[in-house]
């Protein structure tokens, strides 16, 4: 085992667990003040299973949209720290370019989670998805905590590509093929 692979594996958990946290506990705050005629917090206190399937929804969405920016984030950082050397200054710009296109994919998931919302609304006509969810009708709520999963889903990859095109990623090298 080498022991910088370790070192950078303990700190690539510390990081994703950090930006996780810190992620979801914005992500979280910015719904609640969006949707404030929904008031989650008191639903969830009124044991609204409903409301939580829904926040359950949101959570697990953002979760798929950040992973695929965080990913590729952590990996441009160890090849810099275990590959060539380079200065520390372009090691600093590409750890804040990452950690700026990491907070850009939390935002980007709760537009799209909002999003999610109203095009739910615009699928289920007859259905008003802010009643049905506060009556806890938990068909609804199901319905649309997998759509919000599901479009998050499908935008990961496309978040994935842009990250792939927004983070500078160091050279490798090459193979000599002859």
């Amino acid at each position: 085992m080498n022991l910088l692979q370790i070192l950078m594996g303990t700190l690539e958990l510390l990081v994703t667990v950090l930006i996780s946290f810190v992620l979801i506990f914005f992500s979280y705050r910015i719904i609640l003040m969006l949707t404030k005629k929904f008031d989650e917090e008191k639903q969830l206190k009124k044991k609204n299973v409903s409301v939580g399937i829904v926040l359950g929804g949101i959570f697990v969405g953002e979760a798929v949209v950040v992973k695929s920016a965080v990913y590729p984030a952590m990996a441009v950082f160890q090849l810099y720290a275990t590959g060539e050397r380079h200065s520390f200054f372009i090691l600093l710009k590409t750890v804040g370019i990452s950690l700026a296109f990491i907070l850009l994919t939390g935002l980007l998931a709760v537009a799209v989670i909002l999003l999610c919302f109203w095009l739910f609304n615009r699928l289920t006509p007859r259905i008003n998805q802010y009643e049905e969810v506060l009556d806890d009708n938990r068909a609804v709520a199901v319905l649309m905590a997998l759509f919000i999963v599901a479009l998050c889903i499908l935008m990961s990859s496309g978040v994935s590509g842009l990250t792939k095109a927004l983070i500078p990623f160091p050279d490798v090298g090459s193979i000599p093929l002859g």
